[in-house]
């Protein structure tokens, strides 16, 4: 099985992981066939990887990893001598891409900013019951009014922002308690 690594050139990636219900943003560089990582704003750190089809390696200043990775285009599963990690990843431009085109690409009860834009409007409260696909709030983004619905059935537990207020990408706008 031949060995794959980067290649020349530079290109720069985000990502947002969602791992055991917290969601990371993993800043990805890649120059000169060396990659450089920086996860929820820490300072970037040098990796070396390499794959070999599902199994990789990573020399990163803490160590040197081996793995193997198995997934789709979403989810994947990390297998690891000391187990396994779960997890979900999102990219920059499907969420820009997901809020364009009206939806709403969360995967948790959470509601997030998928892009910097202000609240114009907060049309639910803490306390009621909501349903799946019930606008909650709208945020403008790009100069377009986009209404931020409900993913799940349940109750708001909390609006975390206010009307008039700029939201960065990422940023918590409501919780949501599941109806049990």
């Amino acid at each position: 099985m031949e060995k794959s690594r980067p290649r020349g050139g530079s290109s720069l990636m985000l990502f947002y992981i969602n791992y055991q219900g917290e969601e990371y943003k993993v800043r990805v560089e890649q120059k000169e066939g060396q990659y450089s990582v920086s996860v929820g704003g820490e300072p970037e750190a040098p990796v070396d990887i390499s794959f070999y089809g599902n199994d990789c390696t990573l020399l990163h200043e803490k160590g040197v990893f081996h793995a193997n990775v198995v997934g789709d285009k979403t989810d994947y599963t990390v297998w690891i001598p000391e187990g396994n990690l779960s997890f979900s990843v999102e990219s920059e431009y499907r969420r820009i891409v997901g809020l364009l085109r009206g939806q709403n690409l969360n995967t948790e009860n959470n509601v997030y900013s998928k892009m910097p834009g202000k609240i114009t409007k907060i049309t639910a409260k803490e306390g009621d019951k909501i349903e799946k696909g019930q606008g909650i709030l709208v945020m403008e983004a790009m100069k377009m009014e986009n209404e931020i619905k409900a993913l799940i059935d349940g109750q708001i537990k909390r609006i975390c922002v206010k009307e008039g207020q700029a939201v960065e990408t990422g940023t918590l706008l409501a919780e949501i308690a599941p109806e049990e």
